[in-house]
């Protein structure tokens, strides 16, 4: 099913790029990650994390776009024993977004929606106290939806990432990654 997903987005960018428009957009920006659990002997808060990586878009009014992110995610971990530790992560998180451009992607201000998958590889997971990679699943898989503003050679993406597939190796706990994420940054066409 995960390999569809990628096979359906490059069929996409393709067919999207016989007569498309290109635009690079390096940017950088801020999340809150959330981990969903049913388990009542963890609570899992958030901190502010951040990104920052590049996509290219391809297409006018509707657009593929492929992109690689760095991710850094924290959540403070509460397992109701009094010693609060930070769960810290790194991944590299490849979207691929579809969407629409009400107004054009040549246009000075437009306004976009996007939705699509994305796969998150593991570069380190530890707490305050130990490495756990070996606890953490080497990939995870998320769902994106989300809005987009054109000023000029600026832009805005607010998202929202649905965790699809769990972030613990051979855990009965369940815990997805749900994620909000705002990325600012400059819009290169070609």
């Amino acid at each position: 099913m995960k390999q569809y997903f990628f096979a359906l987005g490059f069929f996409l960018m393709a067919a999207a790029s016989v007569h498309a428009q290109v635009t690079l957009r390096p940017q950088i920006g801020i999340n809150a990650s959330s981990l969903s659990t049913d388990l009542d002997s963890l609570t899992y808060n958030s901190n502010v994390g951040f990104q920052l990586g590049g996509d290219l878009v391809f297409g006018n009014k509707f657009y593929v776009q492929p992109g690689v992110m760095f991710e850094y995610l924290s959540n403070p971990i509460d397992p109701r024993t009094g010693e609060e530790q930070d769960f810290k992560r790194s991944y590299l998180r490849i979207p691929v977004m579809v969407g629409y451009n009400f107004a054009g992607a040549e246009k000075s201000f437009g306004f976009r929606v996007f939705t699509g998958p994305n796969a998150s590889f593991n570069l380190s997971s530890k707490t305050d106290n130990q490495d756990i990679e070996e606890y953490v699943k080497s990939t995870i898989w998320g769902w994106n939806a989300g809005l987009g503003l054109d000023i000029s050679i600026l832009f805005v993406d607010l998202g929202y990432q649905f965790g699809l597939s769990e972030v613990f190796e051979n855990f009965d706990e369940g815990a997805r990654n749900n994620l909000f994420y705002a990325n600012a940054g400059v819009r290169i066409r070609f």
